[in-house]
């Protein structure tokens, strides 16, 4: 009785499935292998290539990113708020400027921005990369529960700060970063890189 139930246990067992020991854990694996992209003040690694505000690592120098800072009692939810807002203020239009306050969508900003009435386009190019520029300053010095935003900067050290945007042209190279370097010769102004590149000189100074 005994040799049969052992050999019914031993048939079952040669039958039941057999499965990867490393089975239950595959996902522990790959999450630890799945690392986040690094920041890095490498200057041999050429020009930091940003954009969109969701692309890791450097999204958070997009003026779409999420940062939300006060000046003068007004709350700003990111530095496309400010430069539109400060754009309608610029030219007297209050109305579009409390219209960008009802809004959180960056989009929304921008369009409204473009808007704004008695805009001229010689006195924008005159006064803008100083409203980016000192929008960005407050985006890295005073958003709320992030004070890390400054570190961030600072932790690409003094590579040259590009955004790569194939649709513009004055805030950005015009070009993706895919194929940004081999472009360089046509490149756009890339405006918004050199607010950033100001910002990271005022950090290192203040940091010193």
């Amino acid at each position: 009785m005994i040799s049969r139930l052992r050999l019914h246990t031993s048939l079952l067992r040669s039958q039941a499935p057999t499965f990867p020991t490393t089975t239950r854990n595959t996902r522990t694996i790959e999450t630890a292998t799945m690392t986040t992209p690094t920041i890095s003040g490498d200057a041999s690694l050429g020009p930091v290539f940003f954009w969109r505000e969701f692309e890791e690592p450097y999204g958070f120098m997009s003026q779409w990113y999420d940062s939300t800072f006060e000046v003068d009692g007004v709350t700003y939810l990111s530095t496309e708020m400010w430069m539109m807002i400060q754009k309608a203020k610029l030219f007297g239009d209050e109305e579009i400027a409390k219209q960008m306050m009802q809004t959180s969508i960056p989009a929304e900003h921008q369009a409204l921005g473009r808007k704004a009435k008695g805009f001229s386009r010689p006195k924008w190019d005159e006064h803008k990369s100083r409203v980016v520029e000192e929008g960005n300053w407050h985006k890295f010095t005073k958003t709320k529960g992030r004070p890390e935003l400054a570190q961030l900067l600072l932790d690409t050290g003094d590579r040259e700060l590009v955004e790569a945007s194939p649709t513009d042209r004055i805030w950005g190279i015009g070009f993706a970063a895919a194929n940004a370097l081999e472009n360089r010769s046509k490149w756009g102004e890339n405006r918004l890189g050199e607010a950033l590149m100001s910002v990271r000189a005022r950090l290192q100074q203040a940091s010193k």
